[in-house]
């Protein structure tokens, strides 16, 4: 994939989640500055704000869909406040399909611990594979960040 299509990937993959939580009630913003975040969603009842780094990938594959997606190691290791969370968002069979929700520190322990994906130089490099039934990488089940919105419940307004 050429870098300009992959520039609209990452954003058409941001604006996806970007409408999933205007959808759940929340407001959202794009920074003007990125220094490492993608949206601000801010729950306008009590100003209380999550900084949210998009990743989006292009599913492929016959028997299910996977995807590849890096993140700089530095901003994974980076302590954040309020915490950072990743959103996964895969395209597949003409819409944006999958959102894995993860707090970076849990991505970070993942990744030091060895159980999902690979450092390669500066970058962190991710391969999840998803299946109806778990998404995996690295042998290891992430299912349980799978759509797991909890932190953001609906709200009604």
């Amino acid at each position: 994939m050429s870098k300009k299509q992959n520039l609209y990937t990452g954003r058409s993959g941001q604006m996806a989640v970007m409408a999933e939580f205007l959808r759940r009630g929340y407001n959202v913003a794009i920074p003007e500055i990125d220094i490492g975040e993608d949206i601000f969603v801010v729950r306008d009842a009590d100003g209380e704000l999550s900084r949210i780094q998009v990743k989006a990938a292009i599913g492929k594959g016959r028997n299910g869909a996977a995807g590849k997606f890096s993140a700089p190691l530095a901003q994974l290791r980076r302590p954040h406040q309020p915490e950072l969370y990743y959103v996964f968002t895969l395209h597949r069979d003409g819409l944006w399909r999958e959102f894995v929700i993860i707090p970076r520190d849990n991505l970070r322990s993942l990744c030091e611990d060895g159980n999902i994906g690979n450092v390669i130089k500066d970058k962190f490099l991710l391969y999840l594979s998803f299946r109806a039934e778990d998404v995996v990488c690295s042998e290891t089940s992430l299912q349980g960040y799978r759509g797991n919105w909890t932190r953001w419940p609906v709200i009604k307004h």
